[in-house]
């Protein structure tokens, strides 16, 4: 995967990080619903880059019987995130712009 494309990748999980702490089957079942297809083979090895980078943390809560990782954004990663609305300028920001309409 080109380099932009995993940054842009990254800015997408810490922004559905950042609406709700979230464990990584829900960030799997999220993507589904939305109609994209990411697996955990996919997933889990870009949140254990971004736990090693400091952007996120994680936590363990329970669920029922379950002890679920639950993923929170550090502020490394707010940071992260403000700083990557850069990305989306130019040509890309005009393209999202106009598809939202």
């Amino acid at each position: 995967m080109p380099p932009i494309m995993k940054q842009r990748l990254h800015l997408f999980f810490l922004w559905l990080i950042r609406k709700k702490e979230v464990h990584g089957y829900q960030i799997i079942k999220m993507m589904r619903e939305d109609g994209h297809a990411v697996g955990a083979s996919r997933l889990y090895p870009i949140l254990n880059g971004m736990l090693a980078d400091g952007l996120i943390t994680q936590t363990e809560k329970k669920d029922g019987k379950r002890v679920r990782k639950v993923y929170v954004l550090a502020p490394k990663g707010r940071e992260e995130l403000a700083n990557g609305k850069e990305m989306f300028n130019g040509l890309i920001g005009e393209f999202i712009r106009e598809m939202s309409k």
